[in-house]
């Protein structure tokens, strides 16, 4: 009999301990961020004191987060931003996507930029940016400007390509998969295509030619810079004619920004630039990756651009980059 309130009390306490443990495992779950953000893309929020901002090291801040997109037909900032004094960062000020949060004092050590992820909404990028004296101050944001942008403006990508996977062209996937064995996520508005050797050029019909997406082959073969842009205009002679006879498309030499990007963990070459109708006053905006694929010998270039005459390029031109970062199968 004893023997038996003995196991009734040990299950007893093995019950309660569980109990506990559970308890504690669904406050733990209440705690987890599941807001949404509010702030409508690419909108920074810059949290420091205002005054401070109008000064020449408050200013120096400012120029970086201004700074605009490279290589666009006209200035277009990378981010519409609102700035508050820290006593007011409450609220919906919380359920921004992107935050700047600005401090400089004797009470910190030396200058550092840390990221917080999903503080308070999903999802949220928040840099701190701090410093003992604006000296330091200064130092800082100009050895890591390039980093802080890198970092804001993933997060913008982040949301668009989430977005594309839930309102995808299926009539680009299917051709993209058929064609060259990779998939893509190109915005919606896409669904006309035009096919040619090594090539397919998809576009949004009822927009007037507004979002475009290429993709096709070149030799996998170490190429310079020169040698990559003459073979895309080389490309886009055969495939893009203009609308009379000596009219095709082509890339403007002098607005073209070689450089390295990150996309799925590793590192692969893009241009950015404008491109023209030769003979013709059309033109835009372009980007194009290139996804080395040495299984089947090639490489292959995602490319995007938009027309979009008398409209800002900015949202348009991130939205179609954002789709070339999710080609897979390679």
């Amino acid at each position: 009999m004893k023997k038996g309130i003995y196991i009734l009390m040990c299950m007893c306490i093995l019950l309660a301990g569980c109990s506990s443990e559970q308890s504690g495992k669904k406050a733990a779950k209440k705690k987890a961020v599941t807001a949404k953000v509010q702030s409508a893309p690419y909108e920074l929020l810059v949290v420091a004191d205002k005054e401070w901002l109008k000064t020449g090291t408050g200013k120096v801040l400012m120029e970086v987060l201004e700074s605009p997109i490279e290589v666009l037909p006209q200035v277009e900032p990378a981010f519409r931003i609102t700035s508050i004094n820290p006593d007011a960062f409450n609220g919906v000020f919380r359920t921004y996507a992107n935050i700047v949060c600005v401090d400089v004092g004797e009470k910190y050590k030396e200058p550092e930029v840390r990221l917080a992820v999903n503080v308070y909404a999903r999802p949220q990028r928040i840099l701190y940016v701090t410093a003992p004296d604006h000296r330091s101050f200064e130092q800082l944001v100009a050895e890591r400007g390039k980093t802080l942008l890198d970092e804001l403006n993933e997060n913008e990508f982040a949301r668009e390509r989430t977005l594309l996977e839930k309102q995808k062209s299926g009539v680009v996937s299917r051709q993209a998969n058929k064609q060259f064995g990779v998939d893509i996520n190109a915005p919606q508005d896409i669904d006309d295509i035009k096919v040619g050797k090594n090539f397919f050029w998809a576009s949004a019909s009822k927009q007037e030619f507004r979002l475009n997406i290429c993709m096709y082959t070149l030799p996998l073969q170490d190429m310079t810079a020169d040698q990559m842009l003459a073979a895309r205009d080389s490309v886009m002679k055969i495939n893009i004619p203009g609308g009379k006879e000596g009219q095709w498309m082509e890339t403007d030499p002098r607005a073209v920004l070689a450089e390295k990007v990150q996309v799925g963990g590793r590192q692969i070459a893009a241009f950015r630039g404008l491109w023209g109708i030769r003979k013709d006053a059309m033109g835009g905006p372009f980007v194009a990756y290139y996804y080395p694929d040495s299984v089947n010998n090639r490489l292959l270039v995602a490319e995007g651009f938009i027309f979009a005459p008398e409209e800002k390029k900015r949202p348009l031109i991130r939205k179609i980059e954002a789709s070339l970062q999710t080609v897979a199968g390679l």
